[in-house]
């Protein structure tokens, strides 16, 4: 929690545990605030198995992880724009004894990544506790209200209809929840004992220091407090919930350590990498390196596509979405052909599907079978009588002698008559591929993206643009 950019507290823990709350009384004191930033930092340094301040996260020798999935949940969208002031203010700190320089810059990394994160479709690290509910449930109000935590609680938790939900989540809507406090709140009850503890410290009286910074820290433990407390409820309102996890989820959960690994752990490191590049860490204004950029731009582009394809293997309703669109295929098997040439096997479906439905898939589109996301087939052919199905003919191309769910393969004609859906395999494989191309000094655009501008007119100051060929050499970070 803070006052516009600067943390007045912050609390931590794990829920069903009490959590530690760290405060300070004047947030325009920037030594304090530093000095609560480090007492903090080791806490989640070793939650993010950082290597100094953790004996965990190790990886086996191919680079996979070992270790398990840690989050770090927020309450809304402006807790997660604190990490990024955080990394920002952090980021080249040199006040302070040695200590505390290298926890507020390790500290200022891990809130940096945590932001980025966070950015990532599908990832499963920083959770915002008010889009987590929002996309597990559906509110009847618009999006800026749903961005507050106790009124989409009180949706969900209020007993009796809608006209006494609606009424809760009014009246919990009152208080914020976000990193600032309520106007009145702060100029009525909390900025008098500010100015006499300022006063006090200016006089050098303790007593009087002391007694103003104990009703502070009581006034903000508070605050920390009840936004912890419907942070833990969002929590807890999720793990509650009787419905199953997605299948797709475990793959999510592996894709998220990965990252986990590639752009946190290996970079604190400082472990050069042949697919992901030499250890850089973003600054928090800009990317300040081309390639990172471009590079992380496709890792966003394969996770978008490796989400939604996965959840789509187990959402009835995010199929139902797909096949309104056009995106996807409802139908019913009609015919199954397989040819054979020596020990080569060709098979073909025909499937039809209603003829009214919008259509977006174009023949040579490669396929997957929902359920069965393994065996894929390439659509060779769409044709459709008047106001007649849809007739797709696909040549089934992957995984057609292994027996799907029902123990059939996919030449058996025990398929003639079953429902099935078909949705575009994923190709976020080529979009990771890119992603780790695009940092090779001698492709196409290296020199864009591996080079500084050569014009004296384009020189810029130390402190605005990093040295890649120092980045090159792993000599800094």
């Amino acid at each position: 929690m803070g006052g516009e950019s600067t943390p007045w507290g912050v609390a931590f823990g794990q829920p069903g545990k009490t959590p530690e709350v760290l405060t300070v009384p004047e947030p325009r004191n920037r030594d304090a605030v530093a000095d609560m930033m480090a007492a903090f930092a080791p806490v989640l340094l070793e939650h993010l198995y950082h290597p100094r301040y953790s004996s965990d996260g190790q990886t086996d020798p191919k680079g996979h992880p070992l270790f398990k999935l840690r989050q770090i949940w927020v309450p809304n969208p402006a807790h997660l724009e604190m990490l990024h002031f955080v990394a920002y203010s952090y980021n080249r700190t040199k006040f302070g004894s040695a200590t505390r320089v290298e926890l507020l810059q390790a500290l200022s990394r891990a809130c940096g990544w945590l932001f980025r994160e966070a950015q990532r479709p599908g990832q499963m690290i920083t959770m915002v506790a008010t889009e987590v509910l929002s996309e597990a449930y559906t509110f009847p109000a618009d999006n800026i209200r749903q961005g507050h935590l106790g009124f989409l609680l009180a949706w969900l938790n209020t007993k009796g209809g809608r006209e006494a939900r609606m009424a809760a989540a009014e009246e919990a809507e009152r208080e914020s929840i976000s990193t600032s406090l309520d106007p009145p709140f702060e100029r009525d009850e909390l900025a008098p004992d500010v100015e006499a503890y300022n006063e006090a410290r200016k006089d050098d009286d303790s007593p009087r220091q002391e007694r103003s910074e104990r009703r502070i820290r009581k006034m903000l433990t508070d605050e920390l407090l009840r936004r912890w407390t419907l942070t833990e409820d969002a929590v807890r309102a999720i793990q509650s919930d009787k419905r199953r996890e997605n299948r797709g989820l475990q793959k999510l959960i592996a894709a998220s350590l990965d990252e986990h690994y590639r752009q946190y752990l290996r970079l604190e490191r400082k472990l050069e990498d042949s697919e992901d590049g030499p250890p850089f860490f973003p600054s928090p204004e800009t990317d300040r390196h081309p390639a990172a950029a471009g590079s992380r731009y496709y890792v966003a582009q394969s996770s978008a596509e490796l989400r939604d394809f996965m959840l789509v293997q187990d959402d009835k309703e995010l199929l139902a979405e797909l096949i309104a669109d056009g995106d996807a295929i409802d139908g019913t098997i009609t015919k199954v052909t397989c040819t054979k040439d020596g020990k080569k096997r060709t098979v073909l479906w025909t499937v039809e599907s209603d003829g009214n439905t919008p259509l977006r898939l174009r023949e040579g589109s490669t396929l997957s079978e929902v359920g069965f996301d393994k065996r894929q087939s390439e659509l060779l052919d769409i044709s459709q009588d008047a106001d007649g199905p849809y007739r797709f003919e696909l040549h089934v191309k992957a995984h057609h002698t292994k027996p799907d769910p029902r123990g059939c393969t996919a030449e058996e004609q025990r398929h003639v008559g079953r429902r099935v859906h078909f949705v575009k395999a994923t190709m976020d494989g080529i979009a990771r591929r890119k992603s780790q191309a695009i940092w090779k000094a001698d492709g196409p655009g290296a020199w864009v993206t591996h080079a500084m501008p050569k014009n004296l007119a384009m020189d810029l100051p130390d402190d605005v643009a990093e040295d890649l060929d120092q980045i090159k050499t792993g000599s800094g970070r």
